[in-house]
Order: structure tokens, then sequence, then C-alpha cells
């Protein structure tokens, strides 16, 4: 039988105290991937969190396991701390009371069902695992900056558990040079996916569909995260939403060679979301890829040509066409919100 081979992270802001966690579960060619996150905790605890759900993710007792953290917290607390700890009663060497007590206690538990060899590894190797943390993490800050009042008219309470968080994440990309009804049809799909409660994935180029759909996101206030390359978003992204930052060695090509950062970039956007809308000029390599990398995820992705009359510099648009083709039930998820004539492509395709 194959080993059930796991990596898992957390992240956490030391500021807000708002953290995520995730956990990649491999066996044989079937994986699972976690994800949760919580307010008001600290960084060694959201790693411990994906351990803790990762092992109770497990369907069989007596399990064997290959565990892989980045944490030299959870790896040395289990494999050199914990014998010492149990034997003094919860208590470190200094005769202090063991920090985040409950999820050691849960986590030991959990060790004694299965058979486990607990891995550190650096956080390079550990990328999937990390970025996943990462975008709970952020989930997490976005859903923060809009929490309900109470009847006093304070902040409530944070309401989401550090348990398995579900959402749905949409990406939109698109080129930089685009007319005005790719720019227009853009804004239709943020307004629309708003409207569904999901959250928008985009990327930080300050021209062309990525700043349509920005400036919309922030208009409406929509759940968004801003992707890109640098320390921050060059269109500015969205101060209610999240903003990632990816690595470039994030992936890499065949024999170890880097790949253009924002073809990483968009790498990482189609992998961490479960849908993707394409809007392209019919001349921008970047938007094509995305899409191709896209379908060969085996993900929905829709490409949505707005043709530019001559070169990709913006000029007027001569044609306006889709190359999609979805089922009734495709479509339903992201109806028009307009029954003008021309947004009949929109009702094709969302």
């Amino acid at each position: 039988m194959n080993p059930i081979i796991i990596h898992t992270d957390g992240s956490c802001e030391t500021q807000t105290r708002l953290g995520g966690w995730a956990a990649v579960l491999q066996c044989g060619e079937h994986q699972r991937v976690l994800q949760g996150s919580a307010a008001d905790t600290t960084v060694n605890a959201m790693e411990l969190m994906a351990v803790i759900e990762a092992l109770k993710a497990l369907k069989q007792a007596g399990s064997s396991v290959q565990l892989f953290s980045d944490s030299n917290y959870v790896v040395r607390g289990v494999n050199e701390w914990l014998a010492d700890w149990l034997k003094r009663g919860w208590k470190n060497a200094r005769g202090e009371r063991v920090a985040n007590l409950d999820l050691w206690q849960q986590l030991q538990a959990l060790l004694e069902q299965h058979t486990i060899m607990l891995t550190w590894i650096p956080r390079g190797q550990n990328a999937q695992a990390d970025e996943l943390a990462q975008l709970a993490r952020l989930t997490q800050a976005s859903e923060a900056t809009q929490k309900p009042l109470d009847d006093a008219g304070s902040e409530a309470a944070p309401t989401v558990p550090p348990q398995a968080v579900s959402e749905t994440h949409i990406m939109i990309a698109g080129s930089r040079y685009a007319n005005r009804e790719a720019l227009d049809y853009a804004r239709r799909v943020v307004r629309r996916v708003h409207q569904l409660g999901h959250t928008i994935v985009v990327g930080d180029n300050p021209k062309g569909v990525d700043m349509a759909v920005v400036q919309e996101c922030r208009r409406l206030k929509a759940k968004v995260l801003v992707v890109g390359v640098t320390n921050r978003p060059r269109n500015g992204g969205c101060s209610h939403g999240g903003y990632v930052k990816v690595e470039r060695d994030t992936y890499r090509a065949a024999g170890g060679h880097l790949f253009d950062r924002y073809h990483v970039r968009d790498r990482w956007m189609v992998d961490n979301s479960q849908r993707g809308v394409f809007v392209w000029n019919g001349d921008s390599k970047g938007t094509k890829a995305g899409y191709e990398y896209m379908m060969s995820r085996q993900k929905k992705a829709h490409l949505i040509t707005f043709v530019l009359k001559g070169a990709r510099h913006g000029r007027d648009a001569h044609s306006c066409h889709s190359h999609l083709r979805v089922t009734a039930s495709e479509s339903a998820w992201c109806k028009p919100d307009s029954e003008r004539v021309q947004n009949r492509l929109y009702e094709r395709c969302l």
C-alpha cells in the first residue's frame, strides 16, 4: 500500500494576528487539499493546526504517513521535545506550561493512531502548502474587513473557526491592451462573481483588464485577491482585499530553469482558482498561455476574444467573438445583468 505523503504549512501576520493553514495530502495519484483560517492566532498555532487537520482527515487508523513541514517548531516538537513534555506533565524545561497546549494534546493523540515520519524541509521545497496557507490567511483578512456590527453598533467577534474553509476563487485575467468592449465585459464578470459571493483572483497590471477588474472590485467592495511579483501591487490593489506576492522560483521549467516572473504569477493564479475567465485581445501570448494552462489542469476555463484591429496597442476593435463552448449547466453559474443585444456574448459565456 502506498504511504500517505503530507505537506503542511501555516501563515500568520504578526500585526493583525490573522492566520491561515494548509495541508496537501497525496496517496498515489490521488491528492486532497485542506485549508483553513483563524483570527487572533500565531504562526506556530497555524503550523500545528495544519498537521492536526491533515491527520484528522485520514480515514483509516494505522496509516503509514510521511509528513513534511518547514516549521522547526513542529518538527523538533514532535521528534525531540514531546516525550520530555509528557514526562513532565506538559511542562517545558523551565517548568512552564507548554505553549499551545491544547493543540499539542490534540496532535499527540493523533500521532498515536498512525505510523508517522515527520521531516523538516526548507520553505522552497514546500511551495504548494505555503501558497495555500497564505491564500487562506488572506481570505481571512478579506473577511475581517467586512465584520458585521452587533446590536450596540460594535464589531461582532470573529466567527470563522480554525477549521476547513470552503471558498470559491474565480480568476479574471486579460490583455494589457484591451478595447472598451473587452473592459466592459470584464466589469460585468466582476459584478456577477460579486453577486455570487465568490472571491476574485486578478493580476496587478496597472493597465487593461487587470486594472478594470481592480477598479470595479474597489467600487463594489468585492472579495478579491490581487496577485503580483513585487512587494506592493503595481495597480494599487484593493485596500479591503488581499495581496499575494509570488516568488519567481515557485515554479521551474524542465532542468530547473526559471520561468518569466509574470508567467509564474499567472500559473499561481490558475492553481489557486477553481474557474477562470480570460478576456483576450487575439494577440496577447500571456493571456492565451494562462487559458491553456488552466485547461491542462482540467479546470473550467473560458476564453473570450475581443479582437483588436491591426497590432496589439489598443486600436479599435473590428470583431468580437468567443472561442467558448459551454453547456447550459456550466453557463448557469453567471447570468447576464442586462438584456441588451450587445450582452449576448456575456449570456453565452457566463
